[in-house]
């Protein structure tokens, strides 16, 4: 998991740019709304249920972020600065699989990667040359230039195939 979610991702962008990806890909037939709805419970729900709560009177805190917000005064735009994953990765570990992992990986990687098309196409027969020979596809965290290039052209290439296929 810590290889998949780098600490240095913003938790803004994974609530608002990897876990709508992620459910559009699992959830294709959702509209935008109906995606909207889902990161928003996901979100609420990993924070809350990995937040603190602490009563006092007949107002009840939560802490996110090392401090605690008044449950009544939580907004959405607040929870969206929280990551999600800073303190999950043990529950998450249980409950995400592995191919689910390798999308968060991927969608990271994507916004990383600067290829065009073209290039991506170019490379796609020397990656099935390197399959067929290696028995495994490129890796992206490769030593060697080529094979992680190559491993970005899958990405690319398999982000391109799932954006035509959504729509």
């Amino acid at each position: 998991m810590l290889k998949a979610m780098p600490g240095n991702v913003d938790a803004e962008v994974i609530n608002q740019v990897l876990i709508p990806k992620i459910i559009k890909i699992k959830y294709p037939e959702l509209d935008d709304e109906e995606v909207e709805s889902l990161r928003q419970f996901v979100v609420v729900d990993s924070v809350v249920k990995n937040g603190e709560i602490k009563e006092e009177g007949d107002k009840k805190f939560i802490k996110m972020a090392d401090k605690f917000v008044n449950i009544d005064e939580l907004h959405i735009d607040l929870i969206d600065t929280i990551n999600p994953f800073q303190k999950a990765f043990e529950i998450l570990s249980k409950s995400v699989t592995t191919g689910v992992l390798k999308l968060i990986q991927e969608s990271i990687e994507f916004t990383r990667i600067t290829m065009t098309q073209e290039e991506a196409l170019i490379l796609y027969p020397k990656i099935a040359k390197f399959k067929q020979e290696r028995h495994r596809l490129p890796d992206i965290n490769a030593l060697d230039a080529l094979e992680k290039r190559m491993a970005e052209a899958l990405i690319f290439l398999n982000n391109l195939r799932r954006e035509r296929k959504n729509g």
